[in-house]
């Protein structure tokens, strides 16, 4: 089954993890079974993308590393990720998503002044990448362990052993990144969240460069460059992908006609949408549909 928070068409999930009283939960994730790939997205929680299998992408903000078994990264409060694999290779992974506040104290408390404000509020210029050879991977890896078995078992007080297992994998996070006092979000990042906020609610609508452009106060020319520099494609190639992607959506979860979803995802050429899926997808949009609805039968039947 796809974790409903992967198929929410807004970028910003809004999704509370776990539930407002205790805003933590894991996901088991395979890619491509699953879904294949993630979209570009943020959210207010704390992320740690831990690898079981396999080897993937994680794209945070402009850098990207490779993940393999073993590893993690962690993605902070409101910093752009995006998760994927390469052509012919496949990663199962969990989520370990909570919010940091969950752990926080008032009254002056050392630990949210130093360390868990901080980490609401700044991220760093390099993914932490957490592997064998790095400070504080032993401890780490043991932690994920151990919420892992917590969560499973789901024992009386489990609650407590989460909070008390969280704090220790931040202890070995804040080894390999040290927050800078009275840093505030970058400027880019910020316009980069705007823009992506408004693809999600327009992308059913006419959207050009020139109104990208606009709402980050740049030139086209300008925009163009910056876009790609960001994001590692171009603007059109973007908005493009996620078209696509709420498209495959409503073709495997609605019953529109092919040329319906198209015109919804903002494609007004239906020839045009179909080579375009057909390269992204490897089959007609008709197809895809069939395939999700054989996948689904079977599904029944297991």
């Amino acid at each position: 089954m796809i974790p409903e928070y992967e198929y929410r068409s807004r970028l910003q999930e809004r999704r509370e993890h776990g539930g407002k009283e205790f805003p933590f939960n894991i996901y088991p994730c395979t890619i491509p079974l699953d879904f294949p790939y993630v979209q570009v997205h943020w959210h207010e929680e704390m992320e740690i993308i831990s690898v079981k299998k396999g080897r993937g992408v994680v794209t945070a903000d402009r850098q990207t590393v490779t993940v393999e078994a073993g590893e993690a990264v962690a993605v902070f409060p409101g910093q752009l990720h995006g998760i994927s694999v390469r052509e012919g290779e496949s990663m199962e992974y969990e989520n370990i998503i909570f919010r940091p506040q969950m752990l926080m104290a008032s009254g002056g408390d050392l630990c949210t002044a130093e360390f868990l404000m901080p980490l609401t509020e700044q991220a760093p210029a390099d993914p932490v990448h957490m592997r064998p050879g790095r400070d504080g991977w032993e401890d780490f890896s043991l932690a994920v362990g151990r919420l892992d078995r917590l969560c499973g078992e789901k024992a009386y007080a489990y609650e407590l052993g989460v909070k008390g297992v969280l704090f220790e994998l931040l202890r070995t996070i804040f080894q390999e990144w040290k927050p800078k006092r009275g840093s505030r979000p970058e400027k880019s990042r910020e316009k980069i969240k705007g823009l992506l906020d408004f693809v999600e609610e327009h992308y059913g609508e006419k959207i050009t460069v020139e109104d990208a452009a606009g709402i980050c106060c740049y030139s086209s020319s300008h925009f163009m460059k910056y876009f790609r520099q960001y994001m590692g494609v171009p603007f059109v190639e973007y908005l493009n992908s996620y078209r696509l992607f709420q498209a495959s959506v409503m073709l495997l979860s609605g019953a529109d006609s092919v040329t319906a979803v198209a015109q919804s995802c903002g494609f007004d050429n239906l020839s045009y949408f179909n080579r375009l899926f057909r390269k992204k997808y490897g089959c007609t949009p008709g197809e895809y549909r069939k395939k999700g609805e054989r996948q689904t039968e079977r599904a029944k039947i297991l």
